[in-house]
């Protein structure tokens, strides 16, 4: 290459070793082509930055915001989900190549934007219109996925299951509308989140089953909010956006969504759900006479009782829910013996019987789990530091961090389609995207070398992303496009600075 470089040291336990720094064309963090490569197949930022009202002076613009957008989102989605973080990678080879709007090899020559104008960013796109174009991003890459897989593309899926909950983010310091929530026992910022899954199963092993699955539909709420604050409008919204997905559909709920209004909402619209139901006094005496045990010894795995208990009506529902008892009485897993009184919950559907069974209806349930391990995911791979005063900063903040699990998901689950088993998201960043690599200019052309640790996820991935078709209802995305290229203020550092 020609550069400079020099020794940075040399260990005693092997004087054969020598560690030097090198040019600043060594990446870590490869993966951002192919995250570009899947964005660009789809249209997904481009489309997105479309929407934005970007208030800025278009002669004092050196950073699209297309090119902005991707560079925190891509960053996001790597892991890296310090604002500080991009500093460094303003000046990483292939986040360069990545994010740059623009063809050719220059896309080499300069870094990307600094954790200051990132930050500018976040500042406009807190406007509501800005903040309304990001939520509806989630569904809008959500559907181009799932209309540009499978061998008939822009079909809408036969059936899907959208799981609704709310989970807490914690903050520390004086964020405006966090506040302690006494569930939780911390301080925290309260969001609401649907997920769209094809089949109810996050990870079914059927092919085509996890293409499409991701978030559709978020909001960020104070910390101490109930749970079902804000519920019917944000169902009518998602059941909206369920609609133009699938022919068939129903809505898993956690049990804080089991209230009458919710319920009677979606019931008078014909649609299915089913959810947990909190106990209380009455539901207790329903569930008293089932609770006993049969004479005899216990088999080795102990009891599980399926028990329909009929209509229930509860005060201030409009329409009685068919109500579901499911007796628990296990061994505990270290002593081998029953607990003193079994364990029960109770389930509430508007799911006849004839279509689905108490028991089906149970198992189809208990496969929330895998949309609380999507949670979790978000919350390790991802994890959003919602750190600005400003509680619509934080929003936006959450609403761009989604949007990269989206992007993410999408790539970890065409690979799983291909390969099989299941991938955890931090596992897919650390294998796949976070692969290290050198990039070499040679007859004006730029060559990524990746380890070859990679090489047989990449050349699946690649082959998976290049089989996308995009309906014709979205518009074919424009690409990289030339223009001018505006030189870097001279206060811009072009080495990473380091902040104490």
């Amino acid at each position: 290459m020609g550069e400079a470089q020099g020794t940075l040291f040399e260990p005693e336990f092997n004087r054969s070793i020598k560690v030097q720094t090198s040019d600043q064309r060594i990446t870590s963090r490869a993966g951002a082509l192919l995250l570009r490569e899947l964005d660009h197949r789809l249209g997904l930022v481009e489309s997105l930055s479309e929407q934005i009202a970007d208030p800025r002076r278009s002669d004092r613009i050196r950073y699209t915001a297309v090119e902005l957008l991707r560079e925190r989102i891509y960053a996001l989605a790597l892991g890296d989900a310090h604002q500080d973080d991009l500093d460094r990678l303003a000046h990483d080879p292939a986040m360069r190549m990545a994010t740059w709007d623009r063809p050719g090899e220059d896309v080499l020559a300069e870094r990307l934007a600094s954790q200051p104008t990132q930050s500018r960013m976040i500042d406009w796109l807190a406007s509501p219109e800005n903040r309304e174009a990001l939520r509806r991003g989630l569904f809008d890459w959500t559907h181009r996925h799932l209309r540009s897989t499978g061998v008939a593309a822009d079909h809408a899926v036969m059936r899907a299951t959208i799981d609704v909950d709310s989970f807490p983010i914690e903050i520390h310091g004086r964020q405006q509308g966090g506040s302690y929530n006494g569930y939780y026992r911390d301080t925290v910022y309260h969001p609401q989140v649907a997920s769209f899954s094809v089949h109810g199963d996050y990870d079914s092993t059927r092919e085509g089953h996890r293409l499409g699955n991701g978030f559709l539909h978020a909001t960020l709420r104070q910390g101490q909010v109930h749970t079902a604050q804000g519920a019917r409008r944000f169902m009518q919204r998602v059941v909206e956006h369920a609609r133009q997905m699938a022919r068939s559909f129903d809505l898993r709920l956690d049990a804080g969504y089991t209230i009458g209004a919710v319920m009677d909402d979606l019931s008078d619209g014909g649609v299915r759900f089913c959810g947990r139901l909190k106990k209380n006094a009455v539901l207790d005496r329903l569930a008293e006479p089932h609770l006993g045990r049969p004479p005899g010894r216990p088999p080795a795995g102990g009891y599980e009782d399926v028990i329909e208990l009929g209509r229930h009506q509860a005060e201030g529902w409009r329409r009685s829910q068919r109500l579901i008892l499911v007796v628990v009485d296990q061994p505990d897993p270290k002593t081998g013996q029953l607990n003193l009184l079994p364990r029960y919950l109770f389930l509430v559907t508007n799911w006849p019987k004839t279509l689905r069974s108490g028991e089906q209806l149970l198992a189809h349930y208990r496969k929330r789990g895998t949309f609380e391990d999507r949670l979790g995911e978000f919350q390790e791979a991802v994890g959003p530091h919602l750190s600005s005063l400003e509680f619509v900063e934080n929003e936006t903040t959450m609403l761009l961090a989604m949007l990269a699990f989206n992007v993410s998901s999408m790539l970890r689950n065409e690979l799983e389609d291909a390969l099989g088993g299941c991938w955890d998201l931090h596992r897919f960043q650390q294998s796949v995207l976070r692969a290290g690599g050198r990039v070499v200019k040679h007859a004006r052309r730029l060559w990524l070398h990746v380890e070859q640790a990679v090489e047989r996820f990449w050349s699946v991935a690649t082959q998976r992303i290049s089989q996308l078709r995009l309906p014709a209802r979205w518009r074919s995305p424009r690409g990289p496009r030339r223009s001018r290229w505006t030189p870097p203020p001279d206060h811009a550092s072009l080495q990473v600075v380091l902040r104490e």
